[in-house]
């Protein structure tokens, strides 16, 4: 057991893993009381230290010297970063082995791997003003942005490795888009929506037709705005993908206007007539169908007489 979970496994690991052997042989031994209490403290808090340093989280102790495997002309130098090793490697004019193999670039590479994994992601809000033509925002990873002659942003994608394409996952929820102010009914179809990305990287795009909207309120008050329609289109990628994950949004008005109008149903005395016909109507129903139980029941009754004589 405890080649197995040193094989792999970093020098600081190697000791917490011993120690939490001896915590489970003390544990395994029939300890009770204030001893078994101690043992089971000592071995929770070992076992945060290690996923900790599985994690490349864990804080080096300020006395620890990593190896320079040789590589260093100074015997006594200390190599503690994977750089630090990879130059001493180049001061020699020695070919660098696979760097599994180098305590310092496994625990960097999964520092790097934490951070890029860990957080919510990013949490977008605000508002723009557009042109009224056809154009597009998108939501893409980018190394920076250059403007142009004309004064729009120009994104340059980063340089991603295949497997680092992975780390970016489009899953999103929008929780509001719209187009304007609102009015009273009006529905946005892609309020509260969510998209899930499986594969983690993938291209999400929306393709909007945005009509521009009059809404006339009873006061007078008009409200100038916009509804929208939506189509979706998704992409997953994988790391043989050249294609960065992205999410867009392409929008189009159209030459088409709606108008909504706020009126009343019609005046006070109207509203009582037609009361009064609903009532009327009621009481003409009420009275044919008085009329037709009334004869019909008559009708059985004298029936019942004729047979009866």
């Amino acid at each position: 057991m405890s080649d197995t979970l040193h094989g792999g496994m970093s020098t600081r690991a190697a000791e917490v893993v011993e120690k939490l052997q001896e915590s489970l042989a003390e544990l395994s031994t029939g300890a009770r009381n204030q001893q078994r209490a101690v043992a089971e403290s000592t071995m929770k808090a070992q076992l945060q230290l290690l996923q900790a340093e599985l994690r490349g989280e864990a804080e080096l102790p300020k006395s620890y010297c990593g190896s320079c495997y040789g590589a260093s002309v100074d015997p006594h130098k200390c190599c503690n970063t994977c750089d630090e090793v990879k130059a001493a490697y180049r001061e020699r004019k020695w070919g660098l082995p696979d760097v599994k193999t180098i305590e310092q670039c496994t625990r960097d590479a999964r520092r790097k791997a934490a951070s890029v994994e860990e957080g919510e992601g990013c949490n977008i809000f605000g508002t723009m003003k557009v042109a009224r033509v056809t154009s597009s925002f998108n939501i893409a990873p980018a190394s920076k942005a250059t403007a142009s002659r004309i004064g729009a942003l120009l994104l340059q994608p980063p340089k991603l490795a295949p497997r680092e394409v992975g780390h970016f996952n489009v899953t999103h929820q929008i929780r509001r888009l719209s187009f304007g102010h609102d009015f009273p009914g009006q529905t946005n179809p892609l309020d509260q929506s969510w998209t899930h990305s499986p594969s983690g990287a993938a291209i999400s795009r929306y393709f909007l037709k945005v009509v521009p909207t009059t809404y006339a309120f009873l006061d007078g008050q008009t409200v100038h705005t916009n509804q929208f329609s939506v189509t979706q289109y998704f992409k997953a990628l994988d790391e043989h993908s050249s294609m960065l994950p992205s999410l867009s949004f392409t929008f189009e008005l159209t030459p088409l206007r709606v108008e909504k109008t706020e009126r009343r149903g019609g005046s006070l005395l109207g509203f009582f007539t037609r009361c009064a016909a609903l009532i009327g109507g009621l009481f003409t129903v009420a009275g044919i169908l008085d009329s037709a139980v009334y004869a019909s029941s008559k009708h059985i009754v004298k029936m019942q007489l004729n047979k009866a004589a």
